[in-house]
């Protein structure tokens, strides 16, 4: 078997996988006699491990979690049992999401939990964006709409998790816990406190604005153009969607709080107005309710509280300079959106 790893003795997801770990573990899903060409570890990846396994008649995705004593943050906690525990709700985009092959959490093989997948023919979205033409990129966008209003169009049953993520009975109390827990990984990375304990103490006397949202609904987490596989089509028919990855921070909630409509507010400019029109062409109308701009301005605040925290952790200063400036415009704001 060839074996390629990627030398990466500094980064979060270092811990080492040898070429007999991936024989054992491709063993346990494919049977004694299975024959593995190939094990390439795929870039990109920044909390587990990936890697593109080469069998005699296919190509399946392995994808290796930290060890259970790894030092990660609260909302990184067992990401692939998460997954795992939600995927099935995912059905109205099964058709572009990899298939789970075999999922094994015993650490009877290794000392990790990890999963084969699928492989999906692709090209990552953002690695590419530049190269498409408006005319191209315009459809992308709108297809990414469409996709994000089918996910979203999901019910649940509570907000929160999924398993063993907590659950909750109203939207309130998880973005309550949310912003405690946002706050304490704060503290932990010596952020300055004084805009978010301001946000915070709006939201906590305005939770009925939050109250409007009854409905859990499906939310991936993390879908922006990193997680999203392109396919360059024949002449004429222009690129598309092919894939969509990495659910693992997927979780019920209001999907104006999900992780993509964050990113859309905060990549706004005149260069992208176009492809975010496309976008909202293809998601379709969202219903305008009491404190609706409220409400945008809370989840804002707290992811961005959650980026900066990543960005301490990875060395990431401008990303915790540009956060300290919006987190304080949204401090500042917020009681002029209390309608």
């Amino acid at each position: 078997m060839e074996f390629i790893p990627i030398d990466r003795p500094s980064a979060n997801n270092s811990y080492p996988v040898t070429a007999e770990h991936i024989l054992s573990m491709c063993q346990r899903a494919f049977g004694s006699g299975v024959q593995v060409v190939s094990a390439r570890e795929m870039s990109g990846g920044t909390f587990n491990r990936v890697f593109l396994v080469t069998l005699p008649e296919q190509q399946v995705i392995l994808r290796i979690a930290p060890p259970p004593t790894a030092e990660v943050a609260w909302h990184e906690k067992q990401l692939m049992r998460r997954e795992h525990h939600i995927q099935p709700f995912f059905a109205t985009v099964a058709h572009l999401m990899p298939r789970t092959l075999l999922a094994d959490f015993t650490h009877q093989v290794i000392d990790h939990d990890y999963v084969f997948q699928s492989f999906i023919a692709g090209e990552r979205w953002e690695d590419i964006a530049e190269s498409f033409t408006p005319e191209e990129a315009a459809p992308l966008w709108e297809q990414f709409g469409r996709i994000t209003r089918s996910i979203h169009s999901t019910v649940g049953t509570a907000f929160g998790g999924p398993y063993p993520m907590a659950e909750f009975q109203t939207w309130s109390e998880k973005i309550l816990d949310r912003f405690d827990r946002v706050m304490h990984a704060m503290v932990d990375e010596q952020l300055d406190m004084i805009d978010m304990q301001s946000v915070f103490a709006v939201v906590r006397g305005h939770t009925a604005l939050l109250e409007v949202v009854k409905q859990p609904r499906l939310l991936h987490g993390d879908l922006w153009l990193f997680n999203i596989l392109i396919q360059r089509n024949p002449a004429g028919a222009g690129p598309s969607i092919v894939g969509i990855l990495d659910a693992d921070r997927a979780g019920w909630g209001d999907p104006m709080a999900d992780w993509t409509m964050f990113v859309l507010a905060m990549s706004a400019s005149s260069e992208a107005q176009p492809f975010h029109n496309a976008f909202w062409r293809g998601y379709g109308e969202v219903e305008q309710t009491a404190g609706t701009a409220f409400r945008k301005a809370v989840y804002e605040a707290m992811h961005i509280g959650s980026a900066m925290t990543w960005a301490v952790r990875n060395h990431d200063d401008d990303t915790v300079e540009r956060g300290k400036r919006d987190l304080r415009a949204v401090a500042m704001n917020l009681p002029k959106l209390l309608p």
